[in-house]
């Protein structure tokens, strides 16, 4: 089927214009998909990047003799063997399990000319395999092919790298297996015995205590105040579930001051002028950054922490005091891919490094992520460090995920912890869905910086 995407963002124009190979973006130039070689060639492409949990395909550049890549002048007259039915074909006759594929039109900025890219999904609930070789070994036979750095499509070669396979198929069957352990485990209705209040009830009334006093701290401000969050705003909130130390507020905060900050702003950020250091405020360590010396929404936390192990954190919309004069929309438009994946990864991990001096080793956590004023903003990433193949539009104004999971979870798995606590999130835009490498190399980037 011949799709065109007439609403091509201005990032992918300028990828377009200067593209790059990554994890989740591989090239080719143009190929005679009738030939089994280079069937072959893109079976192993679409192969690897299914395994890898997702990414593009783009035909129709080539190197240079200088390594750039650039429009392949070879352009066949007829582009009907790169659209979504025929790539399909490929998919089906070389990879076992198959899976589906979809294939847009992307028109360059400059010689109007359309180059066919190829997006997959990689929501596969087993690892792909090659299920036949080619004659010339662009494709081996019973290979399971992943995306390498390099970037290169290969086999596994190390145990990390299997791991990671097999991690991200299982993510894919978590539905399934949440379903079914809830299909045979009985509730304790089944007993006759009264449900006692969850850990996840005991978290919901302590941010609902958090937010009406947040609330009124917010309307007492001067509606014109740069501070005072109107547009939107999201808070995170977690319970500690274990065996408290019976730390006191003061050792609290002193195990925050001296955490570990990945961010220049970090979750829980402590200043100590007189209006802005922490006070105690009905049994709750908090702090409201509303009256700093350059106030904007972005900057404006609001955050409590209390001895029995509850966390909140709210924050405006950083996206909202953008200055709208570069081009980057007005308030209230716009909504940034990357900030959720690095803003609750960092939360999660000060929750983490403040339990593990509060609570006895094998605490888990039980989690809460609320986004609000998200009704039509468009997903965009600063800076263009990526590119997104498309316009992105959120039709809900509110979402909200929860999850419960080990300490260890986020210390060793913090990509796949994130990508289950926003995943939802991501999908009401449009049905977007981030590869599982851009919740790896979001999080891996901000794990380098020590401030």
């Amino acid at each position: 089927m011949h799709m065109l995407n007439r609403d091509i963002n201005s990032r992918f124009e300028d990828w377009l214009l200067s593209p790059r190979e990554t994890l989740d973006f591989e090239v080719k130039q143009w190929l005679d998909l009738t030939d089994s070689e280079a069937q072959g060639t893109v079976a192993k492409a679409l192969i690897a990047l299914e395994n890898h949990g997702g990414g593009f395909l783009l035909f129709g550049y080539s190197e240079d003799s200088n390594k750039k890549l650039v429009p392949d002048c070879n352009r066949p007259a007829s582009l009907e063997s790169f659209l979504t039915d025929a790539i399909n074909a490929i998919v089906k006759k070389r990879a076992e399990p198959t899976f589906s594929v979809e294939v847009t039109l992307q028109r360059h900025p400059e010689t109007d000319l359309e180059y066919p890219l190829v997006r997959v999904l990689g929501r596969s609930k087993v690892p792909v395999r090659s299920d036949s070789a080619t004659a010339g070994g662009s494709l081996k036979q019973h290979v399971y092919y992943i995306r390498a750095p390099g970037p290169e499509s290969r086999g596994p070669l190390t145990a990390a790298e299997w791991d990671g396979l097999l991690r991200r198929a299982v993510a894919n069957q978590r539905e399934e297996i949440v379903g079914l352990l809830r299909s045979i485990l009985p509730s304790a209705s089944d007993f006759g015995i009264a449900s006692q209040p969850s850990e996840l009830d005991r978290l919901n009334e302590f941010v609902a205590a958090a937010v009406t006093r947040w609330n009124s701290l917010n309307e007492s401000l001067p509606k014109e105040h740069p501070a005072a969050i109107s547009l939107g705003h999201y808070h995170f909130a977690a319970r500690l579930i274990g065996k408290p130390t019976n730390s006191t507020t003061q050792s609290i905060l002193q195990t925050n001051s001296s955490a570990r900050r990945y961010t220049g702003w970090p979750a829980f950020i402590t200043l100590h002028q007189d209006k802005t250091r922490p006070k105690l405020v009905d049994g709750c360590i908090e702090t409201w950054l509303a009256d700093t010396k350059y106030p904007d929404v972005g900057h404006a936390d609001f955050w409590r922490i209390d001895s029995n192990g509850n966390f909140f954190l709210l924050r405006g919309y950083q996206e909202d005091s953008l200055d709208p004069n570069k081009g980057l929309g007005a308030a209230g438009t716009l909504f940034e891919a990357t900030l959720p994946i690095w803003r609750l990864g960092e939360f999660l991990l000060r929750v983490v490094e403040i339990g593990s001096t509060t609570f006895e080793p094998d605490f888990e956590l039980a989690i809460s992520c609320e986004w609000h004023g998200l009704k039509d903003r468009k997903l965009f990433v600063h800076n263009m460090r990526r590119f997104l193949a498309g316009t992105y539009k959120s039709s809900q104004n509110d979402i909200q995920t929860t999850g419960q999971f080990p300490a260890s979870a986020i210390r060793d798995l913090l990509p796949d912890v994130v990508k289950a606590l926003t995943h939802t999130l991501y999908e009401h835009f449009d049905f977007f869905t981030p590869p599982d490498s851009m919740y790896k190399e979001e999080l891996g980037e901000m794990m380098k910086n020590h401030y």
